[in-house]
């Protein structure tokens, strides 16, 4: 066997050069922290031959943060970000294992070197020396070999060192030096560091405890599987073939049925429709005589009506000339025309009156509501009026002062009202009546000039308060965009200062200098508030100026130069701060600038300027005492002047904090006051204009009153000679002119009826020779040329034979049972419709048939043919022939499938699982005579998988050892469905798909593996003989008990790796290291655990912290105790004293 003798360290973390001594059973103490798991990582990184160190420190701590560039740095601690190393520049690093078989034979190295670059990379290589470690430990010169200059050295061993260019291939060469060991030797090793107690012992078990290949090859015998199941489906693809064809043959004799039928129906209809039209046309031959008949009789009566219409006329026009001729006759018609004349003139004059009525009733109706609306616009205006400081010119201030345009409307409108004459009622007045009275012009025209006058005064007030309304929307919009920006933090300053500010700061910003333009009043604040009025109002404007930086001051001059006539920027302030500075600005104590708190140089500057010299007092009796004082409430003293600021000044606040919150708050109130406005006059405004739009009498309509006045003056001779003519007309003798008039009456009622009579003979005689002419000239002619199609039709549709032999018998039975052709038609067109359906849908049903035979098949087929030929030599082709030769092949097929699945698959599977159990026997005789503390001593398990046992017992069944085929009928009455599941699973997928693909990777890999088919377990007897499973305690158990099961199933599945009981095959590494070893368990248990390592011939390295120290060291080899003094980790053999001393 190999064993490990020594570990060489070189600048590894805390290590700075170690050489360490192993034996069988070698136990690292130490405290907490001085080293153990960085021995045992560095054993891990040469062991593992892997330097991504995920493993390091994992028995510490799962998430431990350990790096192998920590490691080689030697990272030591974090300050402030920074990383504290013991290690800086470039370096070298080894960890170097020196392994031999007993008796020192056959010594090797394994190793690896790393080169450390000041930019905290590094390089590295793994290498193999088949010798002993070298005394000079790869230092030269007291520096280690980098790694060219450890090739350099390894070159002159020649064949006895190598070096590799990967990871890969040093773990290949490391496993085959070992012994051959297989590549689960490194997972297992991993494993075993942090000594962890295992949660799933069934799955450790079956991974690490068994050795045997569980990956079997079935590609053969599923290709052969697949290929008699693809010529089964190649039989099922005949059958299905021969199937489709069999219902195209039944759907295509279907369709002929239904044509036969389909031409007998179509003969019967055609035959019916030529009956129906000889019926027709010898029906037109019988109207067009009756016609002719009924035309001669109108031509009779009509010429009896034209000779008594001629006799009528005579007699009337005898009348008329007699009474042309009657001097009474003559004088009635001169009295009437006069009398129509008069009535025209006089329905002139009244539809003139009429006009001048309604023109008095609609200016008298609207301005007499506009009054009685203006007294409510009074109310408007009552109360006291928006109050304006100084005679600021307000919306609200103009909109009051428009009051009295109202009351100036209102007087105006009731003396033009009381003058207005009423309507004198002409739309009921008659020619005959009393005459009425007629409005005077002249006070119209007075009246309508105060109508004019309050017209004028509303559209004035209506101006103003339509202005008024506007300018309070544009401030209410103004001041929510204000309040909005005050809740940002933001100031509302006049749209000059901020237009100016922000013009210099680009022009300033385009140059290349600070854009840094601020107002004076952003960077002030006011440290006591008693006093921000004073401040507020003795700065004034100056709160505005800009303050920019000295050097910036003579560009932004000239930039405001450029843009103050263009954008209107005036009375705006640009502080020349240097000039200021220069000054010397001096602060006086009790000034106002001691109330100014700024963090800005310029702006603190500014303010002892202005202000240093103003003295706060606080009676006005103290002002005289200074040259420029002021008190709280602004009274100001200067230049021997003494004057009361006005509170505007300091109404709305700019400087400080507090001012942001008091516009705020000035706005707020504002807005509600704007809005509160505008909800009340914004319908009034409405109102007003409609009465300022209200119209007043046009020049047009007074003249037009002149006007009636005059021609109302000759309305009495109207009159007079109205009722002559009424008296001229009654003093006539209408005797005899009455009788004549009624005569001639009687003579014109008969001609009306005569007439009457001869137009509606007139009218029947058109029709009925419309209808005669129209009969002979086209219906006629149309129902002979009708028969003759029909005739010609039914003659060359159909075939004589059919004609004779079916078609025409038929009909004349239909005939002498129906009795008419419309009759034939109905039934037999229902039928007809029923039988087309039918065929059609028969022949849908064909050519999808065709269409899907041809697509699944791969068929090139014809499908619109009409007949159905070449589909039924395909039918009879495969009836006869391929039906017979697949049966056959799949016969022989799927024999030689059956024997290659138990031979490659189910025996192979079997062995596995045999060999598997004889191994777990194997292990459970070395454990049988070990007990753990006396009282407990542990049993592996292996059983059928209870998700699995009928494919374990179709596995394991002993038919097939008596001789049984896998698909005998005994065999398969037993385990037949499981044999089909399982083929379900590995072979009957379309692979074709690659979701279905992936789940058949999973399933050959699940049911190809015997594991698949096994449970482990670990049992656990007590003293009593009690046995529990492991898997159903663990969780239950106490740390000690978790941990010695752990570390059974551990050293077992060592045992099979390392091949312990393989003689001649039993060459191989030995190794085993725990780290945090024995934490749980007591003196005994640890005791039978170092016992069992020696029973089962392996090497352990053990670590623990120096607690354990009197239940380990009597029962190890050799004890190795790790001390970190400093910056520096030392190793040393044990000694008592020493490790007093550590203790302490």
């Amino acid at each position: 066997m190999k064993l490990l003798r020594r570990m060489l360290l070189i600048n590894w973390h805390y290590m700075v050069h170690e050489l360490i001594e192993f034996a069988p059973v070698t136990f690292l103490t130490g405290k907490n922290a001085a080293g153990k798991s960085t021995i045992l990582d560095a054993l891990q990184l040469v062991i593992l031959g892997d330097t991504s160190g995920h493993y390091f420190n994992k028995a510490a701590n799962d998430n431990a943060k350990r790096t192998l560039r920590g490691y080689l740095r030697g990272e030591v601690a974090e300050e402030e970000g920074r990383t504290i190393t013991l290690r800086e520049g470039q370096f070298s690093s080894y960890v170097v294992l020196e392994f031999s078989e007993e008796r020192g034979r056959n010594p090797v190295c394994f190793g690896v070197v790393f080169d450390c670059m000041p930019d905290a990379t590094y390089e590295w290589r793994f290498f193999s020396l088949a010798d002993t470690l070298p005394d000079f430990h790869f230092i030269r010169d007291g520096v280690p070999l980098d790694i060219k200059g450890l090739r350099t050295w390894g070159q002159q061993r020649k064949s006895r060192f190598e070096m590799y260019e990967s990871n890969k291939r040093y773990q290949e060469v490391f496993l085959a030096r070992m012994g051959n060991l297989r590549d689960k030797f490194f997972r297992l090793f991993r494993k075993a560091v942090p000594f962890q107690p295992i949660m799933d012992i069934a799955g450790f078990i079956s991974e690490f405890v068994c050795d045997v290949n569980k990956d079997l090859d079935i590609a053969d015998m599923r290709e052969n599987i697949r290929h008699y199941r693809r010529m089964e489906e190649e039989l099922r693809v005949v059958q299905a073939r021969i199937q489709a064809l069999e219902e195209m043959e039944k759907t295509f004799q279907g369709r002929a049925a239904a044509e036969q039928k389909i031409q007998l129906y179509e003969y019967l209809l055609d035959r019916a429709q030529l009956a129906q039209r000889e019926q027709e046309l010898a029906s037109l031959q019988q109207r067009l005589q009756a016609c002719e008949r009924e035309a001669a009789e109108v031509e009779a009566r009509l010429a009896e009506r034209t000779e008594a219409r001629e006799r009528v006329q005579a007699r009337r026009d005898d009348l008329l000339e007699e009474r042309a001729k009657s001097d009474v006759y003559q004088r009635k018609q001169q009295l009437e025309q006069r009398k129509q004349l008069l009535e025209t003139q006089f329905q002139q004059i009244r539809r003139d009156g009429e006009r001048q009525d309604r023109f008095l009733t609609d200016h008298g109706g609207r301005w007499n509501a506009v009054v009685s609306d203006l007294t409510e616009a009074s109310e408007w205006f009552s109360g006291t009026a928006p109050a304006a400081l100084d005679g600021e010119d307000t919306p609200e201030g103009r909109l009051w002062k428009s009051a009295p345009l109202y009351r100036q409307a209102r007087e105006a409108l009731a003396a033009g009202l009381a003058a207005w004459p009423r309507p004198a009622g002409w739309a009921k007045h008659g020619l005959l009546d009393p005459p009425l009275a007629v409005a005077d012009a002249a006070a119209v025209a007075e009246a309508s000039a105060h109508l004019q006058e309050a017209a004028r005064l509303l559209g004035e007030a209506h101006t103003v308060m339509r202005t008024t309304v506007r300018l309070w929307g544009e401030e209410a919009g103004d001041l929510e965009r204000a309040i909005a920006e005050l809740r940002r933090g933001v100031k509302q300053y006049d749209r000059k200062v901020i237009e100016l500010r922000d013009t210099l700061r680009r022009g300033l910003a385009a140059q290349g200098l600070s854009a840094q333009v601020e107002i004076f009043a952003d960077l002030l604040d006011v440290r006591d508030p008693a006093w921000q009025a004073a401040i507020e109002g003795y700065l004034h404007t100056q709160r505005f100026y800009l303050l920019v930086a000295p050097e910036a001051f003579t560009p932004a001059l000239r930039l405001y130069d450029q843009v103050k006539r263009e954008k209107h920027l005036f009375d705006v302030g640009l502080v020349d701060i240097a000039k200021v500075m220069q000054d010397g600005p001096e602060r006086l104590a009790g000034s106002l600038a001691e109330e100014i708190v700024t963090d800005n140089p310029y702006a603190r500057a500014y303010a002892d300027f202005l202000l240093g010299r103003v003295m706060k007092v606080d009676h006005v009796d103290e002002l005289r005492q200074h040259r420029t004082a002021i008190t709280r409430d602004g009274m100001l003293y200067q230049n021997y002047v003494a004057r009361q600021l006005n509170p505007r000044r300091w109404e709305t606040l700019y400087i400080g904090k507090r001012a942001i919150q008091q516009q705020l708050e000035q706005k707020t109130r504002r807005l509600e006051r704007v809005r509160a406005w505008l909800d009340a006059f914004r319908p009034r405004l409405t109102r007003v204009q409609e009465w300022a739009a209200q119209p007043v009498p046009a020049p047009s309509e007074l003249a037009a009153v002149a006007e009636f006045a005059e021609a109302v003056a000759g309305l009495d001779e109207i009159r007079a000679s109205y009722r002559q003519v009424l008296d001229d007309l009654g003093g006539l003798d209408l005797s005899r002119l009455l009788r004549i008039g009624e005569e001639i009456d009687r003579c014109e009622t008969e001609l009306r009826r005569i007439h009457q009579d001869i137009e509606g003979l007139r009218d029947r005689r058109g029709r009925v020779l419309a209808q005669r002419d129209r009969l002979a000239e086209e219906d006629i002619p149309a129902a002979e040329r009708a028969v003759a199609d029909q005739k010609h039709l039914v003659s060359t549709r159909y075939d004589p034979l059919f004609r004779a032999d079916t078609g025409e018998p038929r009909f004349e039975q239909e005939w002498k049972r129906l009795g008419s052709a419309e009759t034939i038609q109905a039934n037999f067109g229902r039928q007809l419709n029923v039988e087309r359906n039918r065929a059609q849908e028969a022949w849908t049903t064909l050519v999808q048939q065709r269409e899907m035979y041809n697509r699944q098949f791969g068929a090139g087929f014809d499908i619109q043919r009409p007949d159905n030929a070449v589909y039924d030599q395909e039918l009879a082709w495969l009836r006869d022939t391929q039906l017979t030769e697949y049966e056959t092949h799949i016969r022989e097929a799927k024999e030689r499938a059956q024997v290659q699945f138990q031979e490659d698959f189910i025996n192979k599977l079997r062995n596995n699982i045999e060999t598997v159990q004889q191994q777990i026997d194997e292990i459970n005789r070395a454990l049988r005579e070990v007990s753990f503390g006396g009282r407990e001593r542990y049993q592996f398990k292996v059983s059928p998988n209870p998700q699995y046992e009928p494919f374990y017992r179709m596995i394991m069944d002993d038919l097939l050892l008596e001789g049984k085929s896998l698909f005998s009928q005994a065999f398969l009455d037993k385990h037949g469905d499981t044999i089909e599941e399982l083929f379900r699973h590995i072979v009957d997928v379309d692979e074709r798909d690659p979701a279905v693909q992936a789940e058949l990777e999973k399933n050959l890999e699940k049911f190809t593996d015997y594991r698949t088919y096994l449970d482990f377990d670990l049992l656990v007897k007590d003293e009593e003989g009690r046995e529990s499973r492991l898997s159903r305690v663990i969780a239950k158990k106490s740390g000690g008990e978790t941990q010695t099961p752990f570390y059974i199933a551990v050293l077992a599945s060592f045992a099979q790796v390392y091949r312990v009981n393989q003689p001649g095959f039993d060459n191989t590494l030995r190794l085993i290291a725990f780290d945090e070893a024995y934490n749980k368990m007591d003196h005994q248990r640890i005791r039978d655990s170092i016992q069992l390592v020696r029973d089962l011939n392996l090497q352990v390295i053990l670590a623990a912290p120096t607690e354990k120290i009197a239940d380990i060291v009597p029962c190890v080899d050799r004890t190795i105790v790790v001390q970190r003094i400093k910056s520096e980790t030392r190793v040393a053999p044990f000694e008592p004293l020493a490790l007093e001393r550590t203790r302490s």
